[in-house]
């Protein structure tokens, strides 16, 4: 009954150098295991080389730009094609000759077509009949600033 009076009278003792031992051994684990980890600088690449490409393969569309004025007049690089209204066979063979010259060179044929801002919309219909005949895949619409 004494063994028992005794421990219950005892008060509870921590340890602390088995504590420090502990803490001292992970330290010295930490420190080993952080130096077995490469740093990003330490990675070593390489960089790709510079490939030079033939200019035969580069493909660059032959673009061309077409004007209609509020006057109806249709300017593809400074010529004025079709005064009349309907008669525009010199700008498709225009166009026919620039796709041709395209199609040698394995690119594309580009149209911008350029409306003043006071043109007639079917002066316009009839620039894109014109390209839709010259058989041009790629046209878009530009505007004046």
């Amino acid at each position: 009954m004494k063994l028992l009076d005794d421990l219950m009278n005892k008060k509870a003792e921590l340890q602390i150098a088995p504590l420090i031992d502990v803490v001292f051994l992970l330290l010295i684990y930490f420190m080993v295991t952080a130096s077995l980890i490469k740093k990003e600088a330490d990675l070593s690449f390489m960089l790709p080389a510079k490939v030079d490409v033939p200019p035969e393969n580069m493909d660059i569309p032959i673009e061309v730009l077409i004007e209609v004025s509020e006057l109806g007049d249709i300017i593809v690089e400074g010529m004025v094609f079709g005064k009349d209204e309907q008669n525009l066979d010199d700008l498709i063979s225009h166009l026919l000759s620039l796709k041709e010259a395209a199609d040698s060179s394995a690119s594309d044929l580009i149209v911008n077509i350029l409306p003043a801002d006071k043109a007639l919309h079917g002066r316009i219909i009839n620039v894109m009949d014109a390209c839709a005949a010259a058989d041009v895949k790629n046209m878009s619409f530009s505007m004046t600033m």
